[in-house]
């Protein structure tokens, strides 16, 4: 498993390749509710949007607003979005291209299309399309392949916790959660954002640092035999119970799961992982202690064996993911080549000085 460390920033991921294929939280995270205005941005492979929502962002934050950058689950070195706040105005940059397609609901007034392929040279492109689309079925079929691979890998991750569920201890783990909240103050109102530090992508198993790097204590959880899930799901409870506003992240592979949740009021945040994981974290908690591992003799084999197909087939998923890379890259060398950057950074300057004119 990398960690990737983004800078301080505030990071995450809004979906996730799992064992339920792609699942996507860009209804949570770009809420209505919370956003007042969203730029779709569509465009192929290559044609730089995220560039362009990087340099939006840093437009922005040079004129004092807070960003929120939403990293591509796929590639985590790829933007698939950009939440922008200055007081009580707030806008979004997302990529609307599939999976993720995003569809305006009420275009003008909240919403507005961004078409990066008006930079694009179409009858170049056109030259090139028994290519695109050959580079386009190999990708296609790598992922399928790799969500077959990632639904075997749900599939035992999920046997392994009903054949240990029996054998925690979960009022135990009930108190403990109780005990880590007691000096938690009520907040004004429960909130919840879905915020992914995890993901399983291009680059095999990734984690970010931002849970970690933001939070003013870190609790690392040491997990056995998913324990650890049962402790965060009580701490989720205690937020609704005592109004907290929270940041859920959201197991990358089995999605009912969560791996980590952050207080957003006190920057306390808990995140399942090791000492490769999280190093240095204010306090470890084993769970070890919760589980009645002795009186597990009798389906030790059986875990064991779930634990290690689970793993197979993760690393098959991995594999087919890497392919969808190779193809990926190929893809956005062809558009690339296509593009006339010169222009879509004019027009990026233009945007950002239309955006921001308030302060620029």
């Amino acid at each position: 498993m990398m960690s990737l460390s983004k800078r301080k920033e505030d990071a995450y991921f809004a979906a996730s390749n799992s064992a339920d294929g792609f699942f996507s939280y860009y209804p949570q995270c770009f809420d209505d509710r919370r956003i007042g205005h969203v730029y779709a941005i569509k465009g192929g492979p290559g044609t730089g949007k995220s560039r362009f929502m990087r340099d939006v962002a840093d437009a922005g934050e040079a004129c004092g607003w807070q960003a929120e950058y939403v990293y591509c689950s796929s590639d985590p070195n790829s933007l698939d979005g950009v939440i922008l706040t200055l007081g009580k105005r707030s806008i979004a940059l997302l990529d609307a291209t599939a999976p993720h397609v995003y569809e305006p609901h009420t275009p003008g007034a909240r919403e507005e299309l961004v078409d990066l392929g008006a930079f694009w040279n179409a009858e170049q492109l056109g030259d090139r399309i028994e290519k695109i689309e050959a580079i386009n079925r190999e990708k296609r079929a790598a992922y399928r392949r790799a969500y077959r691979y990632l639904a075997a890998a749900g599939e035992m991750a999920r046997m392994h916790g009903e054949l240990a569920y029996p054998y925690l201890r979960i009022t135990a783990i009930e108190a403990m959660a109780e005990r880590l909240t007691r000096d938690f103050s009520f907040g004004s109102g429960y909130r919840m954002q879905p915020a992914l530090i995890g993901s399983i992508g291009m680059r095999g198993e990734v984690r970010l640092d931002s849970y970690f790097t933001r939070a003013t204590q870190f609790f690392r959880i040491e997990d056995c035999h998913g324990a650890a899930q049962y402790l965060l799901d009580a701490l989720g409870k205690i937020a609704v119970q005592k109004r907290l506003a929270v940041r859920l992240s959201h197991d990358p592979l089995l999605p009912e799961s969560l791996d980590g949740i952050f207080f957003c009021d006190s920057g306390i945040a808990f995140a399942v992982g090791d000492r490769r994981t999280w190093q240095n974290p204010h306090r470890v908690i084993g769970m070890r202690r919760f589980v009645q591992t002795a009186r597990m003799k009798p389906i030790r084999g059986s875990l064991v064996y779930a634990a290690r197909m689970r793993r197979a087939m993760l690393g098959g998923a991995i594999e087919e993911l890497a392919r969808v890379r190779e193809s990926h890259f190929l893809l956005e060398e062809i558009y690339a080549d296509a593009m006339d950057f010169s222009q879509k950074e004019a027009f990026t300057k233009k945007f950002c000085e239309r955006l921001f004119s308030l302060q620029i």
